[in-house]
């Protein structure tokens, strides 16, 4: 069975990088009570590509530090749960090469500000924000607010932000079958693009979770943050909560 969070339809064009930014592999509760640090993976290779640091900076913000294999810090991004933690504030460095993204939710509209890198100007928009819409990290708040609803078969329609297009598209949440090697006894769901379009360019994004607690164990799909190219690779982030 199929529940749409939004019942507006939309047709897009096809364009090849639309997702580059729209999973921050996070879980938010989590981070906002212990530091998590998660490995990211080639989907492609298995050489480790990067590292992702969450650390609690409030009880409704917290800060991501993006490092290098060999340690350096080259990016980090804060997140901001005050309005909501479905649909959270955020901004977001990428010193590989100077792309910055700043998002905030301001009288019912997500105000968007996105600089592809060091060599363009940032370009500014809204977005209407309607109920169930998901930004960034927001994804884990949703699949722990209807964990029932998706582990008892139901797909979930929701409209997710996409900063680098300054718009929305629609994605569907439902169980499914985790990546082999995850945890055994894992709970894992999958965000697949409703528009068979934007399918033809972007893979499934699978997501698995420790059933119990609910904490995310393991993100595989297209990285939030890119390398110095500007290029947006397939990861396997595995996460420890230290």
């Amino acid at each position: 069975m199929k529940r749409s969070l939004n019942s507006l339809s939309r047709k897009w064009p096809v364009v090849m990088a639309l997702f580059t930014f729209l999973f921050s592999s996070v879980a938010i509760a989590e981070a906002l009570s212990s530091n998590i640090v998660g490995s990211a993976y080639s989907l492609k290779t298995g050489a480790l590509l990067y590292r992702e640091t969450h650390q609690p900076l409030s009880d409704k913000t917290y800060r991501v530090e993006y490092s290098e294999p060999n340690g350096t810090v080259f990016g980090h991004k804060t997140i901001d749960l005050s309005e909501s933690a479905i649909t959270p504030s955020f901004s977001q460095v990428n010193d590989r090469n100077g792309e910055k993204i700043d998002v905030m939710q301001t009288n019912n509209m997500l105000q968007i500000a996105y600089q592809e890198n060091s060599a363009t100007e940032a370009k500014k928009d809204s977005v209407k924000l309607v109920a169930g819409m998901i930004v960034d990290a927001g994804f884990d708040a949703f699949i722990k607010q209807y964990w029932d609803a998706l582990e008892a078969g139901n797909q979930m329609d929701i409209e997710y932000l996409v900063p680098s297009k300054q718009t929305t598209f629609t994605f569907r949440f439902s169980q499914a079958s985790c990546v082999q090697g995850t945890q055994k006894g894992a709970e894992c769901f999958s965000l697949i693009p409703v528009s068979w379009f934007v399918k033809l360019a972007v893979d499934p994004i699978i997501v698995a979770y420790e059933p119990v607690q609910k904490r995310l164990l393991r993100f595989t799909g297209r990285a939030n943050i890119c390398d110095s190219q500007g290029k947006y690779q397939s990861v396997d982030i595995q996460y420890r909560y230290l």
